[in-house]
């Protein structure tokens, strides 16, 4: 066998195992293209609803923590104030909202690892191109709940007693005295 031989039958090999190789990362990427496919599909479908604690307001929103609806009871002008209301509304479509987002992230979490994708020589790698981070970090249920519930406790205590008159300055002729001096 000749030098030439040698050398060729060796390229032939390499070339082959680089086929392999190819043709084993094609296969993956099909894989992971289906299973990504039919997770979007079911994710596209879900819905995720909540409601404040006295039941006043129920937010629905899509998988991507977008608002589809927002429910008021019959009550809710009655027993609160507009702001309070609107704090409330807020609050829980952020609590639905993340709790959408969190479960997205995790349902695709393992689509997005990369750690086992091999490298190709002359090509960059994979795991430098994608963000490990989302851009805007989703609100935290837990978070957005305690709030509410510790706004709402806070309305139950009684509030301050307040004088009508200070007790700093008992000279003042408080109801014959007009505000801006003697016309």
């Amino acid at each position: 066998m000749s030098d030439f031989d040698a050398a060729s039958s060796e390229k032939a090999a390499r070339n082959a195992a680089l086929r392999n190789q190819i043709d084993d990362m094609l296969a993956d990427l099909r894989r992971r293209t289906a299973d990504i496919e039919q997770k979007q599909d079911e994710a596209a479908q879900r819905t995720f609803e909540v409601s404040s604690e006295d039941g006043m307001v129920t937010a629905r929103v899509d998988a991507t923590g977008t608002a589809q609806e927002v429910r008021l009871s019959d009550k809710a002008f009655q027993r609160t104030t507009p702001d309070k209301l609107a704090a409330a509304i807020t609050s829980v479509l952020r609590e639905a909202a993340g709790t959408a987002q969190r479960e997205l992230r995790s349902t695709f979490a393992a689509e997005a690892d990369t750690s086992n994708v091999p490298e190709v020589p002359g090509m960059p790698a994979l795991q430098g191109l994608l963000r490990g981070t989302p851009l805007v970090e989703p609100p935290d249920p837990e978070a957005e709940r305690a709030r509410r519930r510790s706004e709402e406790s806070a309305e139950h205590r009684p509030a301050p007693q307040v004088s009508a008159r200070p007790d700093w300055d008992d000279d003042w002729d408080w109801d014959n005295s007009r505000r801006g001096g003697r016309r």
